[in-house]
């Protein structure tokens, strides 16, 4: 019998309309559904408090974590997962999705080999795994480690992560077989960003801010042949460096900062 998911976190900058759809999708046990507020302007602080005191009939506890200030894509996953160290495993999610029936219980059920370290939603174009909604195990990050938080505000952690899968693989289920949608069509016909369709300035001021995370950070880090999958062996290409190594590039994140 599958247990309960333990953890299934998401970050959110804007518009809790999509966070309530997503919320009502959920059809499987869920022990803890963390709600990271990423918008930093308490914007939306009191329509998230309320969206969670609604009760739900998969969800036992609602935790909703309001932030300061905008720590990030990478940054908040990995407080989704540092806020639960304990536990086996976490899925991650992006607020804009909509499960359909049965697909967090079979993500689940992909997830019960002990040899399998992710789950992803399904498979990218170059047959990678997308990042939309994936399960990841306790030891993928004792083994990877989290995600690199220089990738602030967002943009390219996904592929920063898969760089280090390439030099330390694992196994991994890059479909869960079910459909899901994201935002107002399902993902194959282009769903696409609800940031774009709920803030166009604030996209398109994220986007030019996350651009130098793949033009400056990954060419750095990874060396130009990432873009073909052939990423340095190490990072930054010294021997002494882990495969796990992150930093956190103060002045380099001050020059994205979003301004909330």
């Amino acid at each position: 019998m599958l247990n309960a998911i333990p953890v299934l976190g998401t970050a959110v900058v804007n518009s809790p309309f999509w966070l309530t759809r997503l919320i009502g999708s959920v059809d499987y046990p869920v022990e803890n559904f963390v709600i990271i507020n990423n918008n930093g302007r308490d914007e939306i602080t009191k329509e998230l408090n309320t969206l969670t005191k609604i009760p739900h009939r998969f969800i036992k506890k609602f935790s909703v974590c309001h932030l300061p200030g905008n720590i990030g894509c990478a940054g908040a996953w990995n407080l989704i997962i540092k806020s639960f160290l304990m536990e086996p495993y976490w899925i991650i999610t992006n607020p804009d999705v909509m499960y359909t029936p049965g697909f967090l219980k079979e993500m689940v059920k992909k997830s019960e080999p002990v040899d399998i370290g992710m789950v992803h939603c399904q498979p990218t174009e170059q047959n990678t795994g997308s990042f939309e909604i994936f399960l990841i195990k306790d030891w993928v990050i004792q083994k990877i480690g989290l995600f690199d938080e220089n990738f602030y505000p967002a943009y390219s952690e996904d592929i920063d992560y898969l760089m280090r899968i390439l030099n330390d693989p694992f196994v991994r289920e890059l479909s869960v077989g079910i459909p899901f949608l994201h935002g107002d069509s399902s993902y194959a016909e282009g769903g696409g960003s609800q940031t774009l369709k709920n803030d166009k300035k604030l996209h398109e001021r994220m986007s030019k801010l996350g651009f130098p995370n793949e033009i400056e950070y990954m060419d750095k880090k990874w060396g130009a042949g990432w873009r073909l999958f052939q990423p340095f062996k190490t990072p930054f290409n010294k021997e002494n460096v882990p495969n796990t190594y992150t930093t956190y590039d103060l002045e380099f994140n001050r020059k994205k900062y979003t301004g909330f």
